[in-house]
C-alpha cells in the first residue's frame, strides 16, 4: 500500500536516516541541518507498505523581485531510497508540495531534466569564465562575515531579483565552500571553481580577481550584469543554468544551492 502525505513529528529519525543513507551526508552537518531546519509540516513523504521510501523538505523561504519580498518554498533533501526508485514517488511528492502551496516552489536541481518534466523552469543563468592564475596577490582578504556577504549578494542581484538568505543559510554556505571576501566582492570556491562570485563595482571585481590569482581557481561564475562579467569580457562567458521554480513569473530571479 502507498501513502503520500505531509510528515508527522514522530518520523524525524526515519527522515534523518533516509537523508544520511541516500546522500552519504556528514553526520555533524546533518545534525545541524535537522536542528535548524527540521519542521514536519514542511516535509512531504511517501511510504510503501509502511516503509519510508521517499521524502522532500520544502523549506519556508522568500525571494525579492521588483523591490518586493514574497514568500516561496525551497526544496532540499529530495531523496528516494534505492529500493523504491523508478516508481514515480518523487514526482508525486513534487506535485503534492506544489498543490499544497499558494506560492512558488523553488530548488537547485541535481537532474534538471527530471524537474523540467514536472513543471519547473530555470529562472536564471550565470556566465562561466576561465581564469588564469599564478600571480602574486596584493589584495587584503577580509574576515568572512555573513552580514558583509549578504550586503554584496542583495545589492548585486537587486535588479534581477534573488532568493533571500538568512543567517543560517550563510553559515551553511560558508561552512561548505571556501569563501573569499574582499572589499565589495566575494566568491565561493569548490574544487577549483568559483561557483558564485559577485562584485558591486569595477574596483571590487578587480580586487576579487587579484585575490583569486594565486589560488588554484580555474573558472569563475557570475551574472551577466556583474562588473566581473564586464571585466572578463561578457562575450567570453559560457551560460550555466541555475535554480528553478514552478512559477514562470520568477524569471530572472537568482536561485542557487542553499540550505
Amino acid at each position: 500500500m502507498m501513502e503520500v502525505r505531509r510528515s508527522r513529528g514522530a518520523e524525524r529519525d526515519e527522515l534523518y536516516e533516509l537523508w544520511a543513507r541516500v546522500f552519504d551526508e556528514d553526520r555533524a552537518w546533518l545534525r545541524r541541518f535537522f536542528a535548524l531546519r527540521y519542521s514536519p509540516e514542511d516535509i512531504f513523504i511517501a511510504r510503501i507498505d509502511g516503509v519510508l521510501a521517499s521524502a522532500l523538505h520544502a523549506l519556508p523561504a522568500s525571494y525579492v523581485q521588483g523591490g518586493r519580498e514574497r514568500p516561496c518554498s525551497y526544496i532540499v533533501g529530495a531523496a528516494t531510497d534505492e529500493a523504491f526508485r523508478r516508481q514515480g514517488l518523487m514526482g508525486q511528492l513534487l506535485h503534492l508540495a506544489a498543490a499544497s502551496s499558494e506560492h512558488p516552489i523553488t530548488l537547485f536541481p541535481a537532474v534538471r531534466s527530471f524537474y523540467e518534466a514536472h513543471g519547473y523552469t530555470t529562472t536564471s543563468r550565470l556566465l562561466s569564465f576561465p581564469l588564469r592564475g599564478g600571480k602574486e596577490s596584493h589584495t587584503p582578504l577580509l574576515p568572512v562575515e555573513g552580514e558583509a556577504l549578504d550586503r554584496i549578494y542583495r545589492t548585486a542581484n537587486a535588479e534581477s531579483g534573488y532568493l533571500v538568505r538568512d543567517e543560517a543559510a550563510w553559515e551553511f554556505l560558508t561552512g561548505g565552500y571556501e569563501t573569499v571576501l574582499v572589499e565589495d566582492a566575494y566568491a565561493f570556491i569548490s574544487e577549483g571553481k568559483a561557483t558564485e562570485a559577485f562584485a558591486l563595482n569595477t574596483e571590487g571585481a578587480e580586487r576579487l580577481i587579484d585575490a583569486l590569482s594565486p589560488m588554484a581557481v580555474g573558472s569563475l561564475q557570475s551574472s551577466a550584469h556583474s562588473p566581473l562579467s564586464a571585466l572578463l569580457g561578457e562575450q567570453n562567458g559560457v551560460p550555466t543554468p541555475m535554480g528553478m521554480s514552478t512559477h514562470p513569473a520568477m524569471a530572472g530571479v537568482y536561485i542557487a544551492e542553499q540550505y
